[in-house]
């Protein structure tokens, strides 16, 4: 009986087998024991089968493969218990300067908030205003408001 290998690097090997060879021996004489046999979408993976009772025809061309790793299954989407937290919005407040001064009657300027007093930030920048308390978002500097 007369069979061809294909091998890994694509050259075709001819052998003289006799039928009752088995894959086990045909590995060994390639030198592939670790590799797989296959013939057609069949894989020869059993080493102590036969080519006779696995139906292989004579002049037949059996390939040799490398075994891959992977395969492994699909992980499950994750289900949240909780909904999930809106993004914060950013809210464009129309003409915020007003916030900060206020013209009177007499055409006067008048400051709406505290400006800092740290050496660090000087004039034109504004704290914060809470209810006890005027708050610097440069240098954290607090003011606390007497009652």
């Amino acid at each position: 009986m007369q069979i061809f290998i294909n091998s890994l690097d694509g050259t075709v090997q001819r052998f003289n087998v006799e039928s009752d060879t088995t894959v086990g021996e045909i590995k060994k004489s390639l030198g592939v024991e670790e590799s797989i046999i296959s013939f057609g979408p069949k894989i020869l993976d059993s080493d102590v089968a036969t080519l006779e009772s696995l139906e292989i025809p004579d002049e037949a061309t059996l390939h040799v493969d490398f075994r891959l790793l992977g395969g492994g299954k699909k992980r499950k989407k994750k289900v949240y218990s909780t909904p999930k937290k809106p993004k914060h919005k950013r809210k464009k407040v129309k003409l915020a300067v007003l916030k900060y001064y206020k013209i009177s009657d007499d055409g006067n300027i008048d400051r709406q908030r505290v400006e800092c007093t740290s050496a660090t930030c000087g004039g034109g920048v504004f704290m914060a205003k809470h209810q006890d308390r005027h708050y610097c978002g440069k240098c954290h500097a607090t003011l606390i408001e007497k009652k």
